[in-house]
């Protein structure tokens, strides 16, 4: 798979990202601590990436990495925000009441966030197959980090599995849906309405398979619901949902080109034309991205 689109990848510069020419990147994870992890999406192609945030990045700003090429493009999340007592904790900082959330978004604009992530859900659960485990904001919670978001001039990420979450996250306003593991049509109708993108980084769920720490049980569910993940997002692209590809890699990895073909392997298993999927990674990546 590889070969295929390796020819793609060549001669980027950095005003291609402007016309949708390179690779984007919508879902990675950046350790701002080490300088390889740009290194990595380079050699892989990637010419933009989205970095959903980690908690150690602290107030550490993208620019100290800058590349004299100015490949990659980077927009940055710093670090994500998740309800206290739920999931996020290896993402970022816990929040509770309105005065944190508020206090904690204004704070992520002063440290240079391009963007706003949120842990609006838990993660499909390796100990109890099918469900998704604690995290989330409610619906206020939701509406008003949009909102304070906006008064920033931010644009909202958020990271959420399970039919209702997502249809909270997008009635709210989001910007994009990470994830969207038990996507339901019910859900993909009301982003559609809304211009919600959605970014379903298929790998992740397959590389959550084959951890260490998946039983055999977890491993046999999460195989059914990557075909159920692919059927809907064949139904996504059939009915307009804005897509963009992510691979929700922590970078620097070794193995990163190999896990950024394999994201666009996974929209031609769900039976997008090719010429579509190179739209989705290209074109689609960079609206999302707002280049």
């Amino acid at each position: 798979m590889r070969e295929e689109y390796i020819h793609q990848r060549t001669d980027k510069s950095p005003g291609d990202v402007h016309r949708g020419a390179g690779f984007v990147d919508a879902h990675v994870h950046l350790n701002l601590n080490d300088e390889c992890c740009l290194d990595a999406i380079v050699e892989a192609g990637v010419v933009a990436v989205r970095d959903a945030g980690m908690r150690g990045n602290s107030m550490r700003g993208i620019h100290a990495m800058d590349r004299s090429d100015g490949l990659p493009r980077i927009l940055s999340a710093r670090w994500a925000l998740y309800r206290k007592g739920g999931y996020g904790s290896v993402f970022g900082t816990p929040v509770e009441t309105q005065e944190e959330i508020k206090s904690e978004i204004h704070k992520l604009k002063k440290a240079g966030a391009d963007i706003i992530k949120i842990m609006s859900s838990g993660i499909v659960s390796l100990k109890e197959p099918g469900r998704v485990t604690a995290g989330g904001f409610n619906q206020d919670e939701l509406q008003l980090i949009v909102n304070e978001a906006g008064t920033c001039g931010l644009s909202v990420m958020a990271h959420v599995n399970g039919e209702q979450a997502i249809i909270n996250a997008a009635e709210a306003g989001v910007r994009s849906i990470e994830h969207g593991f038990f996507m339901s049509r019910r859900a993909l109708d009301v982003m559609a309405k809304k211009a919600t993108f959605w970014v379903p980084t298929v790998g992740a769920l397959k590389r959550a398979a084959v951890s260490r720490n998946a039983s055999k049980d977890a491993k046999a569910c999460i195989s059914v619901l990557i075909r159920s993940h692919l059927e809907i997002l064949r139904h996504a692209h059939e009915i307009g949902v804005l897509l963009a590809v992510g691979t929700d890699c922590v970078l620097p990895d070794a193995g990163y080109a190999e896990a950024y073909d394999a994201e666009l392997a996974y929209f031609e298993q769900a039976g997008i034309p090719h010429d579509e999927v190179m739209k989705i990674s290209c074109e689609g990546g960079a609206r999302l991205l707002g280049m």
